[in-house]
């Protein structure tokens, strides 16, 4: 459904029957409101042209009415609803040279205003709100968000679509299929959609850059019918069975549906489970309106959310052709951003935007519309508020809780096989969710776990992450851990050892309880460690449905733990493993710390220096790993504040001295902390 404004014009006639009203131009407000109010009574839902045709007056003045006109433009061309209000009127009032103009697409959002307004002034429409009745009132919703975008409706030559191709940067994907767009072998007409599509871009900015340019296409060759874009996004998962849903897919016949699959901002889609039921219903919609509504899946390479899952299940049905963002180099990307400051509300310079433009050799779009953003900020704050020039800006050093447990476990260094097992335990958790769903025996297995693997390895991290996953997978009810170690579980006095025990079991209830170093519960000395060993094991059974015990230290003296017990193996699935790190891990490990705490990129000279570090680290078998690291980096960045303001002599420090660590700022203690120690004979 195609939504538009027009005029209709008209000069006050003679009668010719008693049936013919007249519309007088000396007709005063509230007459006028009477009349409008009447004329909509002959129109409303369906009114005209086989019912493909809706319309309501919502303003007018003597010789002037102004309409909201609802095409199914399929069956039914504006032209010919134009000429179907000329007969109308003609027919109805007593009124000559009537014409009808200056007729635009509108938005579903202006039109409702539009209505709305109309509503309040007066000029009411039989049986309440047409957009309602239409099903048009699907912008308001709590389980997902709407956007519309309404683009450009002059026609795009091919060779204006390159040139704005160009000027993004596009990928070659995007001019294969701009080449197929405006291919002669074509007709230009809209018979429906033989492919839909798939947009990969870093951000949403860049996102709709190209939906634009595609949208513009498409109906430049006859292949839509409307301009319009309803961007949809922030899904949540209580999204499905939707009626609003329902109605979006049905009236955007002609029109394009952008899904952007991120998901919201609570619950993330990253894996199939999550978002199970809105990807159900969302691909039963798009299968029964394929062929005339085009829907654009969107992906944020950063924020995939429910991608995978979502063309999984329509591949099959659709053909979807991928778009992916596109790259320049900085002459690119210098143009790129200097278009985009045409719109801006102040002028810049070249050598300003170069300034601003980072120096490296390859941009992509996301990068250079973060830029332009960035820039923008500024130039409001030293062109029109000035004020704020010099005003600090608030800083807060927060640990951010990852909303992506799974990628920032896929982005840890090395743990190929940790990562394997994860994904088993995670499909092993969806295939329960499958069977549940389907009314078969969903038996549960026990998930306890044993993690080997000397200090700094990343079991902690690991078991973390793992918690948070297990909750998105819905196998966990609070994706908590609880860490423990046997100062936790063993008490000073005889029977308080196992009601110790128990209430760390229910602390951990819905979650993960982290025993470290499990094997300091072995104890000669006297019961109580045994006692501690005999209820974690008549606990892990009572409550093996709730939650998931993992028992973590050194691989050979985990083995004597084991022995302590002979419930304590049967009742453990998963024995992982954490190797120690190579040198060349450390480095990544290192670099990425680096990152993560705002600096630069590490030079090649620090590289060189920092392996011959951790070669010779790695010779001791208790050098630390992952932790080693992070004490070799917060010394080098003590000694690299000790360097620059040494070098600063009291001036100012730039960001970039604070932001650079070189080579000499790793030559550090703790580099020396596991220097080979010479054995000493005698006393």
């Amino acid at each position: 459904m195609i939504i538009y404004k027009t005029t209709l014009k008209y000069r006050p006639g003679k009668a010719k029957t008693k049936d013919l009203e007249t519309l007088s131009p000396k007709i005063d407000d509230k007459s006028m409101k009477a009349i409008i109010s009447d004329a909509n009574e002959l129109l409303g839902q369906n009114c005209g042209l086989d019912g493909n045709l809706s319309a309501q007056i919502v303003d007018g003045k003597p010789g002037v009415l102004d309409f909201i006109l609802f095409c199914e433009q399929e069956k039914v061309t504006i032209g010919e609803c134009e000429e179907w209000m000329k007969d109308l009127f003609t027919r109805n009032y007593a009124i000559s040279r009537v014409s009808v103009g200056n007729t635009v697409e509108i938005s579903v959002q202006d039109m409702i205003k539009i209505t709305r307004h109309a509503d309040r002034i007066g000029y009411s429409c039989k049986g309440g709100y047409l957009y309602m009745d239409l099903g048009l009132d699907y912008l308001d919703n709590f389980t997902y968000t709407v956007h519309e975008y309404l683009y450009d409706p002059t026609p795009l030559t091919r060779e204006e679509a390159f040139e704005k191709a160009t000027l993004i940067m596009a990928d070659q994907s995007f001019l294969e299929e701009l080449e197929r767009i405006y291919s002669d072998r074509n007709e230009r007409k809209f018979y429906g959609h033989p492919v839909h599509y798939k947009i990969a871009a870093a951000n949403v900015e860049a996102a709709r850059e190209m939906l634009s340019l595609l949208v513009r296409a498409l109906r430049s060759n006859g292949r839509l019918l409307s301009t319009r874009a309803t961007y949809l996004c922030d899904i949540e998962e209580g999204a499905h069975h939707e009626e609003d849903l329902d109605h979006l897919f049905k009236l955007n016949s002609g029109a394009t549906v952008a899904i952007d699959m991120s998901g919201s901002d609570q619950d993330h889609g990253v894996y199939a489970s999550s978002y199970h039921q809105v990807i159900q219903y969302l691909a039963e919609q798009i299968r029964k309106t394929q062929l005339r509504t085009l829907t654009v899946f969107v992906e944020i390479t950063e924020r995939p959310g429910f991608s995978i899952p979502m063309i999984s299940a329509l591949q099959d049905t659709l053909h979807i052709i991928e778009l992916k963002e596109g790259h320049g180099d900085r002459k690119k990307a210098l143009e790129y951003l200097k278009a985009l400051t045409k719109n801006a509300m102040f002028d810049t310079t070249k050598k300003e935007l170069e300034k601003v433009l980072p120096k490296k050799d390859d941009y992509t779009i996301s990068e250079v519309l973060e830029v332009y953003n960035k820039w923008f900020s500024n130039g409001l704050k030293h062109k029109f508020y000035q004020s704020y020039r010099d005003c600090e800006k608030v800083s807060v050093d927060f640990k951010h809780v990852t909303d992506y447990p799974y990628e920032e476990l896929q982005k840890m260094i090395g743990l190929t096989e940790i990562k394997e097992v994860v994904d088993q335990i995670i499909n092993g958790a969806k295939v329960q969710n499958a069977r549940k769903r389907m009314g078969l025996d969903s038996y549960k297995t026990t998930q306890h776990m044993i993690f080997t693997g000397n200090p700094g390895s990343a079991k902690t991290t690991v078991a973390r992450l793992l918690a948070q996953i297990l909750k998105k997978e819905e196998v966990l009810e609070s994706g908590k851990l609880v860490e423990c170690g046997r100062a936790d579980l063993i008490a000073k006095y005889v029977g308080w050892t196992a009601k110790t025990v128990r209430e760390k079991f229910k602390e951990a209830q819905g979650g993960i309880l982290f025993i470290d170093e499990a094997y300091s519960l072995v104890d000669d000395s006297n019961s109580f460690g045994n006692e501690a060993i005999n209820t974690i094991v008549q606990e892990m059974e009572n409550h093996r449905d709730d939650v998931i015990v993992i028992f973590a230290g050194y691989p050979d003296k985990m083995e004597q733990f084991l022995r302590k017990n002979e419930g304590l193996r049967s009742r453990i699935a998963f024995h992982l493993h954490f190797p120690d790190y190579s040198e060349e891990e450390l480095w990544e490990i290192l670099k990425l710390m680096a990152k993560e705490k705002g600096y630069t990129p590490l030079s090649n000279a620090t590289q060189d220096k920092c392996l011959k570090i951790f070669s010779e680290a790695c010779k001791n078998p208790e050098f630390g790993n992952g932790r080693f690291v992070r004490n070799l980096l917060e010394q080098a960045a003590l000694r690299q504040s000790d360097r620059i303001i040494r070098e600063s002599g009291g001036k100012h420090l730039s960001k970039a001295a604070l932001t650079t660590l070189i080579a000499d700022d790793f030559d550090v203690t703790v580099s020396k902390q596991y220097a080979k120690q010479v054995k000493q004979i005698g006393f």
